[in-house]
């Protein structure tokens, strides 16, 4: 994977389908949290994972202008509420008239607030006990819940064509100006980037252990988060490995 600042990359591709990586925001140019932007490319139809505020939509949208046309995203994927995620829906929606919202029913009375203007949003509300889309290919993506990691109606999604798991905000890690890294180069190093923002963010242990029950089944070959680097190879089944082991939330008692 290519190493600049905003440069989108294609993480997985086949002859129908492709999982792309839309860049991440530098933090020493962008204010808050540098956020990953995804979007899954099926036939001549496009999926994006939580799009992001509105601060970065314009560089998202002109790297989704690479791969696709407008009018082909059909949906716009929240994986909770949070305004790193959904802030910058309004503009999502003008710019792609045919894009559907796909978030947790829990969530539609707070996306009522955005300002649509005339045009209100078409909502595939996900059921709480998880969800999927069949795809022009044939195959799913899966949306797989991840309830109070962290949000009360979490989701994150898994590609079964790539097999390719988006986690959401499972797996950031928050790392300082400069030290920027695509992929998850030394576990050990990284995972001192995850534990504070884990201990604090997440739930309670109880809530992890459900969720990694959710995907023990499935056959991941990348994790990739919405903040920080991403999982390949070695590193999936060690932040697996890592995430059963740390105290987190309530369990933590960190204050």
């Amino acid at each position: 994977m290519g190493h600049e600042f905003g440069e989108p990359e294609v993480l997985w591709r086949d002859s129908q389908h492709q999982f792309i990586w839309l860049g991440s925001g530098d933090p020493a140019q962008e204010d808050g949290i540098p956020s990953n932007q995804y979007m899954i490319v099926d036939g001549d139809e496009a999926y994006i994972l939580d799009p992001g505020g509105y601060h970065i939509f314009d560089r998202v949208v002109k790297n989704v202008d690479r791969y696709v046309k407008p009018e082909q995203v059909k949906g716009l994927f929240l994986s909770h509420q949070d305004p790193d995620i959904s802030a910058g829906i309004a503009g999502w929606l003008q710019h792609m008239p045919n894009a559907q919202v796909i978030v947790s029913g829990l969530w539609l009375r707070f996306l009522l607030h955005m300002p649509f203007g005339k045009r209100m949003p078409d909502v595939h509300m996900l059921r709480d006990n998880g969800d999927e889309i069949r795809l022009q290919s044939g195959s799913l993506l899966k949306f797989i819940p991840a309830h109070f990691l962290h949000s009360p109606a979490n989701f994150h999604v898994y590609d079964c064509r790539s097999k390719i798991l988006f986690s959401g905000d499972l797996g950031a890690g928050i790392v300082r100006v400069g030290k920027h890294a695509p992929v998850v180069e030394n576990f050990e190093e990284h995972a001192v980037f995850m534990e504070g923002f884990h201990r604090r963010y997440m739930a309670s242990n109880q809530a992890v252990k459900q969720y990694l029950d959710r995907i023990s089944e499935l056959d991941i070959e990348l994790i990739c988060p919405q903040h920080g680097a991403i999982f390949k190879q070695d590193t999936v089944p060690r932040f697996i490995d890592w995430l059963s082991r740390i105290d987190v939330g309530v369990d933590a008692r960190t204050w």
